[in-house]
């Protein structure tokens, strides 16, 4: 999911290592943690990481920017900031999912099959005495 928003929240987020330039690589990383903190919170109700979903629901894409773009900011954020105000948004909103309050359109529930999936179940050996 990261390599799909990273130019996205570059743009959004305006981080620049002091050269004028993105620096993609810290932004990558920005967008894998938050990625893997909404997988966290997601864990408990649907399959994770949702990196290996296609499509991944616009909404989880949007959190996951919100995010990410809070953490990118590095400086002083008041209170009332839309950054800010938009991260706890996105926290309420991930807690709301994982109390099952909300949910997320167009994922099936964990534990649901896939389809082609195979599943393995252990079996049992009689070992009246046999030897391998």
């Amino acid at each position: 999911m990261a390599k799909r928003n990273c130019k996205t929240v570059a743009q959004q987020c305006k981080y620049y290592e002091g050269t004028g330039e993105l620096d993609e690589a810290v932004i990558s990383d920005a967008l894998e943690r938050a990625s893997s903190e909404v997988d966290s919170y997601l864990a408990d109700r649907y399959a994770t990481p949702l990196s290996g979903s296609d499509p991944i629901p616009p909404v989880v894409v949007s959190i996951t920017g919100d995010i990410a773009r809070y953490r990118l900011t590095g400086g002083d954020i008041r209170d009332t900031d839309p950054i800010r105000e938009r991260y706890t948004k996105a926290l309420n909103w991930l807690r709301d999912v994982a109390d099952g309050k909300a949910g997320i359109p167009g994922l099936p529930p964990a534990g649901t099959e896939t389809p082609g999936a195979v599943l393995l179940e252990p079996g049992t050996r009689p070992w009246d005495g046999v030897t391998p």
